[in-house]
C-alpha cells in the first residue's frame, strides 16, 4: 500500500508525486490511499482568505476521489504523529509526497521522515518538476480508480471538510472588501507577493516564490 501525503498541491493533476505513487501501485498490483493533514501550525497564522480557498480546494478534491470509487482522508493535527499512525494503521510500504522548499516545510518534513524511519516505513519526496504520466492520452497508463484504495474500507478516519469558522477560535479575517479600496488593494498585493503565506514560514525567504504556500 502507499499512503499518498496532499500537501500544498491540493489537485490531482499535475501532480508529480501522486502519479509516482499510482505507478508504484500499479506496478505492485497495491493501492494508494490519499491523506491531508489539517495543521494548527499552519492554520493558525494563515490569512483567512487562504484558508477560505484551501477548503473549497479540498471539497473539490475530495469529489474527484469520491468520483473514482476513493475518498480523501482528513485527519487535524500534527503530520508528524499524523502520518506516521495513519502509515502503521495501513501497514503502507510507503509514504509519498510532493517537495516544498520553505523553511517551515523542510522542518516538518525532516521530523515527519524521522518518525517514519521509527516506525520502519518507507518515504518518497517528489520534486515538483518531476513529469508526471497524468495527462497521457494512453488510458492504460492512467487509470487512477483502478489503483485508489478507498481509506473507509481500510478502517482509516476520512473526516469531514470543516467550516472556516471551526479552524480558530478566534475567527479568521475573512470579511468581503469592497472593489477599488486600499484595503482590497493591500489584501491583493499580499496574496500575489506570497506574504499571505510566509508568515507560515518563520523566517523563510522575502522573495517571491510559489513554493511559500504549504497546508500540511
Amino acid at each position: 500500500m502507499e499512503l499518498y501525503w496532499h500537501r500544498r498541491n491540493l489537485r490531482p493533476a499535475p501532480n508529480p508525486a501522486l502519479s509516482a505513487a499510482l505507478s508504484a501501485a500499479n506496478e505492485n498490483e497495491s493501492g494508494v490511499v490519499p491523506l491531508f493533514v489539517l495543521d494548527d501550525a499552519i492554520l493558525s497564522r494563515a490569512d483567512g482568505l487562504g484558508v477560505a480557498f484551501m477548503l473549497g480546494s479540498l471539497r473539490t478534491l475530495r469529489h474527484w476521489y469520491r468520483d473514482r470509487g476513493s475518498d480523501l482522508a482528513i485527519q487535524r493535527g500534527d503530520p508528524t504523529e499524523v502520518v506516521s499512525r495513519v502509515a502503521r494503521r495501513l501497514d503502507a510500504d510507503r509514504v509519498v509526497w510532493n517537495s516544498d522548499h520553505s523553511r517551515l516545510a523542510r522542518g516538518r518534513d525532516r521530523a515527519v521522515q524521522r518518525a517514519l524511519t521509527r516506525a520502519g516505513v518507507a518515504y518518497t519526496s517528489v520534486s515538483s518538476d518531476q513529469p508526471t504520466e497524468v495527462e497521457s492520452t494512453s488510458k492504460s497508463v492512467w487509470e487512477p480508480e483502478t489503483r485508489l484504495a478507498n481509506p473507509n474500507a481500510l478502517g482509516i478516519e476520512t473526516g469531514a471538510v470543516p467550516r472556516l469558522s471551526e479552524l480558530s477560535e478566534h475567527g479568521y479575517d475573512s470579511a468581503p472588501l469592497t472593489v477599488n479600496t486600499e484595503s482590497a488593494s493591500k489584501r491583493l498585493r499580499a496574496l500575489s507577493n506570497g506574504t499571505t503565506y510566509r508568515r507560515c514560514d518563520e523566517g523563510g525567504s522575502t522573495k517571491r516564490d510559489d513554493q511559500s504556500l504549504s497546508w500540511a
